[in-house]
């Protein structure tokens, strides 16, 4: 079983808008999902009050959760089988792309400029993250990189306005 875990919680302070709402938002992330063979869709979208603007599965974050890492070491101690993360701002993830990475066995994808992107990783059933890591980087440093090919330009995410995506 391979759960799509949609991490749409941001504030987006930097890109100045929301994200989970840009570009197709979380609804056309769920439909890559669906189309890529995903068995479950759950979307994290950070405080309660931000649940309405999603449809399906949805989550807040635990009160006890302070931090990114901390949600994400929650939702997947809290699911069974393996996770694929999508970050909402991955506004050029496609299906091929998504597809390659759940056939993997498990890894962190590269971008198209050979940076790890942990944000999407894929995470295998049985795998959990490094313990007391202390950054998104570290959390995820014991799985290994993935080089997609062509595909790599689909592990982008944005941060701000100043990146240019392809709608």
């Amino acid at each position: 079983m391979v759960t799509a875990l949609i991490l749409a919680g941001g504030k987006s302070t930097r890109m100045g808008q929301d994200k989970a709402l840009m570009a197709g938002g979380v609804e056309r992330l769920m439909a890559v999902a669906q189309s890529s063979g995903t068995d479950r869709i759950i979307t994290l979208c950070g405080s309660s009050e931000r649940m309405a603007l999603f449809a399906g599965e949805v989550w807040s974050d635990p009160e006890a959760c302070a931090s990114l890492m901390e949600v994400i070491y929650w939702a997947l101690s809290a699911i069974d089988g393996a996770v694929q993360l999508i970050p909402c701002d991955a506004f050029q993830l496609e299906d091929t792309g998504l597809t390659a990475l759940i056939a993997s066995n498990g890894g962190v994808p590269l971008d198209s400029n050979g940076e790890r992107q942990p944000l999407l990783a894929f995470c295998p059933e049985g795998w959990s993250p490094a313990r007391n890591a202390k950054n998104i980087q570290a959390m995820f440093a014991n799985l290994p990189s993935l080089n997609l090919g062509e595909m790599t330009r689909e592990m982008k995410n944005f941060n701000s306005l100043d990146a240019r995506f392809e709608e």
